[in-house]
């Protein structure tokens, strides 16, 4: 980094981060991030955006369009209060 810059935190611990640094990682609407602190004495601490995306789901819904049976119909029952 060539220059350095103060991020304020609120009581609840959110801070707003540059808005440059934001732009070069994606991060314009807001995202996760890891933070790691890097025990220097000074109280640093590393930011790491996480990458963002869908991986647990990817090709999901062309496998849910491609099946031809569908579930049994569920059997519907009353209730005894009512």
């Amino acid at each position: 980094m060539n220059t350095l810059t103060t991020v304020t935190v609120t009581r609840k611990g959110q801070a707003v981060l540059p808005l440059k640094w934001r732009k070069a990682f994606g991060l314009q609407a807001g995202g996760p991030c890891d933070a790691r602190e890097l025990n220097d004495g000074k109280g640093s601490l590393l930011l790491t955006p996480r990458k963002q995306g869908r991986s647990g789901a990817s090709g999901l819904l062309e496998h849910l369009r491609a099946q031809t049976v569908s579930f049994p119909p569920v059997e519907r029952h009353t209730l005894p209060t009512k």
